[in-house]
């Protein structure tokens, strides 16, 4: 078992000489196995080794079991990290590994170490593989237990549970129990006390076979993702906290990888990809195939995908209403900040330039007052020929993204009559300007 877990070691680059290693352990076989072939060969490897351990006061036994691994660390003679929290609610396995996983990083940073090493086997890749599968998590979910990830190592992976269990008995290792591993409520004791025995008997090396398979996978997985960040890199605008594609690019690509820049996005504003189904990655497909105008879905983790015309937008969901910004007065040489744009107005003979529309002419010989507001319920600009068209339908027809459109700028006269819409249109009567003595101009922040 220990030429196998250094071989396993070395393969896969899990750990390095000088390497300060923390373990997290519960003080059940897994984590106690764990901790003892570290602790046999740390002088080999020459390596510092630390036990973390946090106590969610979940079950009765929860002092007893952060007592049990005191004195393995005492044993073992190596320092212990501990955290005690009362945890209450629902989704408590998912709230307990979050915290769980949080600790240790802290501890991580603190202490200089190197590695967080945990006890996930073989036959928990298998129920990891199972349990993805059926929520439809895709490529990725399926192979989500790798030997390492940054600076998670799972170096018990090649070992199955039996292995596990035969060097515990073997090195007459004690350990304790969680009785909850038998709750059938819990989904991974389901998968693993009814599902796996049941294929077991189609194949009696079932947990071997697909173990094998995951690695398969995992191989195709490594190579779709170059794939994926190719594309991804290529066509995707990224801010802040959203990101946003062209629908015709992602139109263009094989629909699986399609699919796969969906989730890399995700993951981007996300910065995981937990509780991203199938039907999740599907609704935002249909976004992509429909023809209307603006539509949306919601999406796990306060995310929101949104189609608006030729763009795809993924972004959290904001938690209240942006303030609109208020109405304004435009003074000559002044330039003025209104919400995401900078207006500019100034006086001076100029030629008109038919093509910049971010620049508006106006030959007025009398003092005008200008303001500049969002927009109002009812608002219509002149067209021509005495008619005039709601603002409404002046920004389908520009395709102004609805959720700018409360906060675009409008600029008016003192009447109220609109005169300009920034990069839309202008008003009929003063769009026919050749020489100007008045310019406003606009840009985006």
């Amino acid at each position: 078992m220990i030429d196998n877990f250094l071989a396993y070691s070395k393969k896969n680059k899990l750990i390095q000489k000088g390497d300060k290693v923390l373990v997290g352990v519960s003080g059940g076989i897994d984590s106690v196995v764990l901790l003892d072939i570290l602790c046999n060969v740390r002088k080999k490897l020459n390596i510092q080794i630390a036990v973390a351990h946090i106590n969610y006061g979940l079950r009765k036994e929860s002092d007893r079991d952060a007592a049990f691994v005191g004195s393995l660390a005492k044993r073992y003679d190596v320092p212990i990290y501990t955290g005690k929290m009362k945890l209450q609610g629902s989704n408590l396995e998912e709230r307990a590994r979050d915290i769980r996983y949080s600790f240790f990083n802290k501890i991580l940073g603190k202490k200089n170490f190197q590695k967080i090493a945990v006890a996930h086997h073989k036959n928990d890749m298998v129920e990891t593989f199972f349990l993805n599968a059926a929520r439809g998590s895709g490529l990725t979910g399926l192979v989500s237990m790798r030997p390492k990830t940054e600076s998670l190592i799972r170096p018990l992976l090649f070992a199955t549970r039996s292995d596990i269990e035969d060097y515990a008995g073997k090195n007459s290792l004690k350990f304790v129990e969680d009785v909850t591993n038998k709750d059938l409520s819990i989904k991974r004791n389901l998968v693993r006390h009814k599902v796996i025995p049941s294929l077991s008997g189609i194949n009696p090396d079932l947990v071997e076979t697909i173990a094998n398979e995951v690695e398969n996978l995992r191989k195709a997985q490594d190579l779709l993702s170059e794939i994926t960040e190719k594309y991804y890199k290529k066509m995707a605008n990224e801010r802040k906290s959203s990101v946003s594609l062209a629908v015709k690019d992602l139109q263009k690509l094989h629909p699986y990888l399609r699919s796969e820049v969906l989730r890399r996005s995700i993951f981007y504003v996300k910065r995981d990809l937990k509780n991203i189904s199938r039907k999740n990655i599907e609704s935002i497909l249909k976004l992509i195939e429909s023809t209307h105008g603006t539509k949306k879905v919601m999406l796990p983790g306060r995310l929101i995908a949104s189609r608006t015309y030729d763009k795809l937008n993924i972004e959290r969901r904001t938690k209240s209403p942006a303030k609109m910004p208020k109405k304004m007065r435009l003074t000559p040489g002044k330039e003025l900040t209104f919400g995401k744009w900078r207006l500019f107005l100034e006086k001076g003979e100029a030629f008109r330039d038919e093509e910049d529309k971010s620049l508006v002419f106006l030959n007025i010989q009398k003092e005008l007052k200008l303001l500049v507001r969002c927009r109002k319920p009812g608002d219509r600009i002149t067209i021509g020929q005495g008619k005039t068209k709601s603002l409404q339908d002046i920004f389908v027809d520009a395709k102004i993204p609805q959720k700018e459109r409360d906060a675009y700028p409008v600029i008016v006269n003192e009447d109220d009559e609109i005169i300009w819409i920034p990069d839309v249109r202008v008003s009929a009567p003063y769009a026919k300007v050749t020489k100007t003595n008045l310019i406003i101009k606009a840009r985006k922040c």
